[in-house]
């Protein structure tokens, strides 16, 4: 997940991991060569909403 702004502010206060969320926004693949060489593959979601689920602690 990506975020950008207020969400990042709200994401790194309330969630942690476990937490449950329901997200939209952009699916992006992308691929990268690290130092050694490897080819690697990552999929990210460039949040534009974020719905906060479960119970609160």
């Amino acid at each position: 997940m990506v975020a950008w702004g207020k969400k990042v502010e709200i994401t790194e206060s309330y969630l942690k991991k476990g937490s449950e969320v329901a997200v939209q926004g952009k699916l992006a693949n992308r691929s990268y060569e690290t130092p050694t060489g490897e080819k690697r593959y990552v999929s990210e979601i460039s949040l534009n909403e974020l719905l906060m689920l479960g119970k609160k602690d």
